[in-house]
């Protein structure tokens, strides 16, 4: 496989992982979501999605779960290397297009976006 997938390890999937990243993460404020950053000692860059309900039903949480994966999937390299980013969807956001979705997030990541 080439490596524009996205595999099982370059997710944040523990509990302890999450509360270690609210804890000494940076926080990125945007308007329709919130970026904490924070690097690992794995080498890895992995990604953590959190869509409450306030978003909406499980249609709109499911959706902008699957674009932001698709973000992460596709800009994965441009991204710092060894750190770990957990995205918390605010609930006007269910309403972007995924050309929405991209501009805002390379807005917010700005000079952390490595040149392509």
């Amino acid at each position: 496989m080439d490596g524009t997938t996205f595999r099982k390890y370059e997710r944040i999937r523990k509990r302890s992982d999450f509360t270690t990243l609210h804890r000494q993460g940076k926080r990125i404020h945007a308007e329709h979501f919130t970026l904490i950053l924070k690097k690992n000692p794995l080498g890895l860059r992995r990604l953590g999605l959190t869509a409450g309900k306030k978003v909406g039903n499980s249609v709109k949480r499911n959706r902008m779960k699957r674009l932001l994966r698709e973000f992460f999937r596709l800009n994965k390299e441009r991204l710092p290397a060894s750190h770990d980013l957990w995205v918390i969807v605010r609930k006007d956001f269910s309403a972007l297009k995924y050309d929405q979705v991209c501009d805002a997030l390379e807005k917010t990541l700005g000079e952390r976006l490595v040149a392509p």
